[in-house]
């Protein structure tokens, strides 16, 4: 059934060939643009059919919008959405564009842009060999999903370039300056023609502001205040998206302003309904909030004695400090029994405690083992901080020793804590700004990092984070501007990170005056030491952890998450280039969703990736590959949008049922469960050494989960440590291990929880989500 419905997209897609199309991806996005097939990335549609007897394979599909090309693999198709859309409105600018002079064949690294004027002109100064150029451009075509920009005649030399933007880059008053100069403003049609482009482009507030104009300037379109009226419901719906958006964020004061200042003139019913509907889920979610805070204080001034009331209020006091939409869940278990007479006093007052520190499903009616529970995490929360064995092992005995202190409690303990080491004093000037410093380890100094946090950050909330990692002559402070938007006058940013509740961090990777990536374990160990500590200090949820870079911090993600491959819920390099131990980590690249962003005219990056990326765009890696049109070297703010579309749809999946990966370096040897030691030293390659030898092939690490409990391990290892966790196997049944094909546990010994082993594991690698519970090591 499946083949026949594969066969059946396949020709659809066929059909759609060479015309515009929508087409909706597997993981929910969709693409518009017109369709076509290639072999390859690099192909050259201009090079002849295959002789007779030959069959081009076309895996490869390629959507142009005409603002970028996107690469993916055909069998990541769902279906095909919408084969006749309408055809877009183009509003052409008239210019004097260069049809002779320098032909711009390769755009190097931005040096200046100028902002376009009124009539959509600017300068953009590039590097180039021997110094740099300056390049006149012009707006010569707007459509709702791009801008036409083309080299101008100008003096001392013309440029002919025809480059694209998005035009949602391009600020809102500056464009409508452009299409203002662009149509004569007498002509009603012609300026109409510009509130079809704002609403093709969903730009419903700018094509009522468009409208109005035209009709205040032209009475005798009266006809046209209905349309006016249903821009203004459109532009109510897509307030009303944002706000739903910004709801799921987290950010429930800012969605309570809205809601309450909502427009309600020429609103249609549905919307409004819906907005009184949110409005009274707040007053009903605050309700119980505060019926909480009553209820629980009025339990615990009934606790008689002393010493148990005395650790309830300051429990009672903790809840009421933290207790909100984001962990108001916890309590439901309490609230569901709070009313009723089958539980007396202590009993509901433990179902409150235990709710507040394991989750309502892990709640507890007996008070003592609550009050237990609260002294557990304390003693956790500090193992985690304690930087002293001795006195880590001191804690150890004593949450043993406790009536909760058992590993399947501890562990669900972990899940809920705040992060357990504390953030530094944030910037002045910069709400939700810091700047930390953590050890990179083997003595090689500290890594700095920035963090920005996104409005109405929660500790007891778990967030999506960016890590990413800025490239050459740029900085931590330019990565956090791209991610999170630059800050305004007020401090504030409201970049897409910021919309969307996103962490962003950006790790000061790179040594001053440094200019390559070297693919080096300093390197590597920045970054995953600035990962580890933002995991202790901020509330991230690991599972949906993104690694992203520009210029050569793109090629250390592509890197870095290759070598690690379990960290990431997806990687996004930008203006990547692949290179060394890249070239020979293919097979890691299947467990990770790739997101792949760059120019047309980079140089030669789209030949120099060629390979990998058609090997990414098989079907068993999921792969997107943006290629902008007529760009270069630079940031590509134009894709943000979709790229938080992208990350908005990938969580890092559950360690796979097999996995079998590649090393070359010492430091690549931890891969989901499996840790290994002592490599074979022929398959070792140092940065340094490269390139390898003649027959060098990269060690080879497998890893398969079997059913009945049984975990298999195939690898030349010295030293191999299976971890184990309740994801991965039954502690209630006997376990299991091989490693190549050799038997390495005693029936006689079974392997079971063990409480130094979580909590060393959540201290050193800070994963509180997934910790493991048990270790087998061999030899």
């Amino acid at each position: 059934m499946l083949r026949c419905f594969s066969l059946t997209l396949c020709l659809a897609l066929a059909a759609a060939t060479a015309r515009s199309a929508t087409i909706q991806m597997n993981d929910g996005r969709t693409l518009t643009g017109d369709i076509g097939q290639t072999s390859g990335v690099a192909d050259d549609p201009t090079r002849p059919s295959p002789s007779a007897g030959e069959v081009k394979v076309t895996p490869i599909l390629i959507i142009d919008d005409g603002l970028r090309r996107t690469f993916v693999n055909k069998f990541r198709v769902r279906e095909i959405l919408d084969a006749q859309r309408e055809k877009p409105i183009v509003i052409d600018v008239w210019q004097d564009h260069a049809e002779h002079g320098g032909m711009v064949g390769a755009v190097g690294r931005q040096l200046r842009v100028t902002p376009f004027d009124e009539f959509g002109r600017r300068i953009y100064e590039m590097q180039a060999a021997g110094g740099s150029i300056a390049v006149v451009q012009g707006v010569t075509e707007v459509t709702p999903t791009y801008t036409r920009v083309r080299g101008l005649n100008a003096e001392p030399r013309s440029y002919v370039w025809d480059q694209r933007l998005a035009t949602s880059s391009i600020p809102r008053e500056t464009l409508s300056s452009i299409l203002q100069n662009a149509v004569p403003e007498n002509n009603p049609d012609a300026r109409l023609q510009i509130v079809r482009l704002y609403l093709q482009a969903e730009r419903y507030i700018d094509a009522r502001r468009e409208l109005e104009g035209v009709l205040e300037d032209f009475p005798q379109l009266e006809d046209l205040r209905d349309e006016l009226r249903q821009l203004r419901r459109l532009g109510a719906k897509a307030v009303l998206d944002e706000i739903e958006l910004r709801q799921a964020a987290g950010q429930h004061q800012l969605v309570r302003a809205l809601l309450e200042n909502f427009p309600a003139s020429e609103v249609d019913g549905k919307t409004l309904e819906r907005v009184r509907e949110m409005l009274v889920a707040l007053d009903e979610q605050d309700a119980r909030v505060t019926r909480t805070h009553e209820l629980l204080g009025q339990l615990v001034d009934s606790i008689s004695e002393p010493a148990v009331k005395q650790v309830a209020e300051e429990i009672q006091a903790e809840i009421t400090q933290e207790l909100n939409a984001a962990s108001l869940q916890r309590m439901t278990a309490f609230l569901n029994l709070a009313d009723g007479d089958a539980l007396d006093a202590d009993r509901k007052a433990a179902l409150a405690i235990s709710g507040w520190l394991l989750g309502a499903n892990q709640a507890t009616d007996n008070l003592a083992s609550a009050l237990s529970l609260f002294d557990v995490r304390t003693k956790v929360v500090s193992y985690l901080r304690e930087p002293l064995a001795g006195e880590r092992e001191k804690l150890l005995i004593d949450i043993r020793d406790s009536e909760a202190g058992d590993v399947r409690r501890v562990a669900q303990l972990l899940k809920l804590i705040k992060p357990p080491l504390p953030l530094p004093d944030p910037a002045e000037d910069q709400p939700g700004v810091f700047e930390l410093r953590t050890p990179m380890g083997s003595g090689k100094g500290d890594v700095r990092y920035l963090v920005q946090l996104p409005p109405e950050y929660d500790p007891l909330r778990r967030y999506p984070t960016i890590f990413s990692l800025n490239g050459a002559g740029f900085t931590p402070e330019m990565q956090l501007d791209y991610w999170a938007g630059g800050a305004g006058p007020d401090g504030l940013r409201r970049g897409q990170a910021m919309r969307h509740g996103y962490i962003t961090v950006a790790v000061d990777w790179l040594e001053p005056h440094k200019y390559s990536y070297d693919f080096t374990t300093t390197e590597h160990q920045a970054v995953l030491a600035a990962y580890r500590d933002a995991i202790r200090r901020l509330s991230i949820d690991t599972d949906r952890v993104y690694l992203s870079g520009h210029d050569i911090g793109s090629e250390a993600a592509w890197d870095i998450s290759l070598a690690h491959p379990d960290l990431w819920a997806g990687v996004i390099p930008v203006l990547a280039a692949a290179d060394k131990y890249i070239k020979f980590y293919t097979d890691n690249a299947s467990y990770l969703s790739w997101y792949f962003v760059c120019g047309e005219l980079d140089g030669d990056k789209i030949e120099q990736n060629a390979y990998e990326f058609d090997q990414y765009l098989k079907p068993k890696i999921d792969t997107t590959i943006a290629e902008f049109l007529g760009r270069g070297h630079e940031p590509f703010t134009d894709e943000i949008q979709r790229l938080f579309d992208w990350m908005g749809r990938k969580t890092r999946p559950n360690a796979p049922e097999e996995f079998e990966v590649h090393s070359m370096r010492p430091s690549d040897n931890y891969f989901w469960w499996v840790e290994f030691q002592e490599l074979p030293e022929k398959s070792m390659v140092a940065p340094s050494a490269w390139p390898p030898g003649r027959g060098v092939k990269a060690a080879r690490l497998r890893g398969r989960r079997y059913p009945n409990n049984k975990l298999g391990v195939f690898a030349q290892a010295g030293k191999t440590t299976v971890w184990l966790s309740p994801d991965l196997v039954d502690f209630d049944k006997p376990i299991e291990i091989e490693i190549n094909n050799r038997r390495v546990t005693d029936r006689k010994n079974p392997i079971g929880p063990d409480l130094r082993v979580l909590l060393e594991d959540a201290r050193t690698r800070g994963e509180r989500n997934r910790p493991y519970w048990a270790k087998l090591e061999h030899p």
